[in-house]
């Protein structure tokens, strides 16, 4: 929201200068405000504010913060193997550091006393859960597994449904 007053107050500003500055000048300083803008918000919004369908949101995403709340799996571990995988490097998706800058935010803890790891995956600007699971540790290592049910359900929502027969 702050995003979108800010580009209206810089839009209205470059427009209050028309009065003064050529025709050429005004149109050039006009797109360079109108593609900060964009930067800004980079997922497509609608008119009453940002997307609020879990599915939107989890498709069109590109960059993935990792933060594990278990000393169990560190975030590096996972990241790792997602991009060991072929699917996720297929599917264009960038890793940050960065959390703020992230699309979505996949959190990964513990159960105590258990060897199950439940993750969730959130958008950070909306806090809506896009996705979730649970994997246990047994037979292989967590974070593999964390990072194989990720790209599984990525998959899924990006994957368009099959058309229905006509009856």
């Amino acid at each position: 929201m702050i995003a979108i007053k800010l580009c209206w107050i810089a839009l209205s500003a470059g427009l209050l200068a028309t009065a003064v500055s050529p025709p050429d000048t005004i149109a050039m300083s006009t797109s360079i405000q109108l593609r900060a803008c964009a930067r800004l918000n980079q997922l497509p919004r609608s008119e009453a504010g940002p997307i609020k369908d879990p599915a939107a949101i989890f498709t069109a995403a590109r960059t993935i913060h990792i933060r594990s709340r278990t000393a169990f799996v560190k975030s590096e571990v996972i990241e790792n193997e997602l991009l060991k995988r072929v699917e996720f490097q297929q599917a264009g998706l960038l890793i940050t550091t960065d959390p703020s800058s992230a699309d979505l935010i996949l959190e990964v803890r513990r159960s105590n006393f258990t060897t199950e790891y439940p993750y969730v995956v959130v958008d950070p600007r909306t806090k809506l859960v896009v996705a979730s699971g649970k994997v246990n540790s047994l037979f292989g290592t967590a974070a593999g597994k964390i990072a194989k049910g990720f790209m599984k359900q990525l998959q899924k929502a990006r994957t368009p449904a099959p058309a229905k027969p006509k009856k």
